[in-house]
């Protein structure tokens, strides 16, 4: 044990002082860019790995006979979450969360120092759920490896948060580069979905990451995974692709929405035995009826792609019905409405998996289903594949509010630049029509909801949510009554430092003010000091702010009447007045204590 922790203090030091000759070897962009190679590497690496293990588990799993049923379907998932949870409690004892919610956290609160278990975590346990058949996709466990590998390593290279920020960023857009062979929708991603705020100069390291990381997985894992068998588009669907927007703007709100409800009833079931087990019996039963639900469900979108419709339908009961249009078209309706919940109990009971995949799935189906409907109805034909594409590129805008993303992802992916057009239709209809339902994505809207994160956009309305009012009031103003004569208004002007006067009765309800202006023609008039009174003079303010009024409503107040100190009370009666300046400076010292200066 000695002579170990010998070597490990001699090869920390010697670690140390090589990143120092590093770091001094190169300058900043080359040092960045270098170590985003490596990251993109290293990322690429474990993303052709994982994909590789769930691709020859589900190989050995489904065998070549298509009319076959397989009714280890209905406990192979159960399995595999059970896999998940045993690894993750009693192998790991650490705690992993699916999803990038997590991590989006974490990087709003400039939270960057990973765990370095992270770097294998998340592909273990995902491995287990989805290649047991859990209805999820591998493309979050990735990002969340990824990132952690980009993390861990600006850590051990003891860069600044700034840069561990953009390392970070660069492992999750290569992960994502190389699981699908598309750099730059994974560089797009990283800037839409985790860097928000982060300067436009970062492009360049996660762009090289990215393309590091497809390089890689080109090398050793090559499978373009989707192929798209038309380049065009015509110009008479295009109502039929604005209606395709809609009806993906719509489920994406469903998709939202269901996962929440469900991952809200589960949490609700206190027994865990109850919880796995009826969890993994449901997803087990719903893959029996539908395989296409098992695992990440990207050969169904393949199939449907190539126009081998009938394939939806292998190893289903419903085999035999292959050949009925009307049935192919209910039947993937149901899959669909199918997917969304066994992917939100798949991830609701303990397994580890995202819904980058599911989306795809979601829109696949829908795309088909609306296709091949109006194409039996005979007013139009229209290209079905083209309605999967640009229905997946519509789903992935909705659920993850990431429309660029969305549609360079489809593009890249299929190979489907001829179809730029209705992508971006598609995408952006669907992203407005369910913004306007659910206004933030369904990684962000647990973490909206609890009031830990804010969109970029309204990060100003977030400082203002976490100020006081009541903190703000000022009290040091000299009240008056309505009773007042001149003459004692007169000396109360003398003892005060404020020119502003609030006039308060008897029983404390506020009832005016009276400026200094108001009073300087007639102040040093000595005849009127018994003749005029404060009612006499006083007027209304032009806004009375409530104490229980949120700070943006006061906010609004001040620039709708142009004021610089407004009135505070609470149920009528006189607290104090709040001013705009204050406010401000209050503001100011928020927005530096968020942005990590003091």
């Amino acid at each position: 044990m000695r002579r170990l922790k010998t070597y490990y203090r001699f090869y920390r030091q010697y670690s140390f002082r090589f990143i120092r000759w590093f770091a001094t070897r190169f300058s900043n962009r080359n040092y960045q860019i270098i170590v985003s190679i490596i990251i993109g590497a290293v990322s690429g690496l474990v993303a052709v790995g994982l994909k590789l293990l769930v691709f020859l588990l589900k190989e050995w799993i489904q065998g070549p006979d298509p009319t076959r049923e397989r009714l280890v379907f209905v406990f192979l998932p159960l399995g595999g979450v059970l896999c998940t949870i045993a690894f993750i409690r009693f192998v790991l004892r650490k705690p992993v969360n699916p999803g990038l919610s997590e991590l989006i956290y974490a990087i709003s609160q400039k939270k960057v120092n990973l765990p370095k278990y992270e770097t294998y975590a998340h592909a273990v346990s995902s491995s287990l759920t989805v290649g047991f058949g859990g209805s999820v996709g591998l493309e979050a466990p990735i990002i969340r490896t990824g990132s952690a590998i980009g993390a861990n390593l600006a850590r051990f290279l003891q860069v600044g948060r700034k840069r561990q920020t953009l390392f970070l960023a660069c492992g999750a857009a290569a992960g994502m580069s190389a699981i699908f062979n598309s750099p730059v929708a994974g560089v797009i991603f990283a800037f839409e979905v985790l860097l928000s705020e982060m300067a436009l100069h970062s492009f360049i390291p996660l762009l090289i990451s990215a393309a590091t990381g497809a390089v890689v997985a080109k090398l050793l894992y090559y499978e373009q995974l989707f192929f798209l068998p038309t380049k065009d588009w015509a110009i008479d669907g295009i109502p039929f692709y604005l209606l395709m927007g809609a009806l993906c703007g719509l489920l994406s709100v469903i998709m939202i929405r269901t996962n929440i409800r469900i991952t809200t009833y589960f949490d609700n079931l206190k027994r865990p035995i109850v919880k796995i087990g009826l969890g993994g019996l449901a997803i087990g039963l719903l893959i029996f009826l539908m395989p296409p639900l098992f695992g990440e469900g990207y050969e169904t979108v393949n199939n449907l792609l190539a126009g081998r419709f009938a394939a939806i339908v292998e190893h289903s009961p419903f085999y035999w019905l292959y050949d009925e249009p009307l049935f192919l078209i209910g039947f993937a309706l149901a899959a669909l409405i199918a997917k969304i919940f066994a992917t939100s109990i798949t991830i609701a009971i303990g397994g580890n998996g995202g819904v980058f995949a599911p989306s795809m799935f979601l829109g696949a189906t829908l795309g088909f289903a609306f296709a091949h409907s109006i194409n039996l109805l005979e007013w139009i034909e229209l290209r079905e594949a083209n309605f999967i594409a640009v229905a997946m590129a519509g789903l992935l805008s909705g659920v993850f509010k990431s429309p660029l993303t969305a549609i360079f992802f489809i593009a890249e992916l299929t190979g489907g630049y001829g179809l730029f057009v209705p992508l971006m239709l598609v995408s952006a209809l669907s992203y407005f029509v369910c913004l306007y339902f659910e206004p933030h994505s369904i990684f962000t809207r647990e973490l909206f909801q609890k009031g830990l994160w804010v969109p970029p956009y309204e990060r100003d309305l977030s400082i203002l949510k976490e100020m006081d009012l009541r903190g703000l009031v000022e009290t040091n103003f000299r009240k008056i009554n309505p009773e007042m004569s001149l003459g004692e208004f007169v000396k109360t002007i003398a003892k005060s430092r404020r020119n502003v006067f609030p006039v308060v009765d008897e029983e404390g309800h506020f009832k005016g003010i009276v400026l200094l202006d108001d009073v300087r023609e007639i102040m040093f008039d000595t005849e009127k000091y018994d003749k005029v009174f404060v009612k006499d003079v006083m007027h209304t303010p032009p806004a009375v702010i409530d104490i229980h009024d949120p700070m943006e409503k006061v906010m609004q107040q001040f620039d709708f009447h142009n004021a610089w100190n407004l009135p505070v009370a609470d149920q009528g009666k006189y607290l104090g007045f709040v001013s705009k300046s204050s406010v401000f400076n209050r503001y100011r010292e928020l927005l530096i204590v968020r942005s990590g200066e003091l």
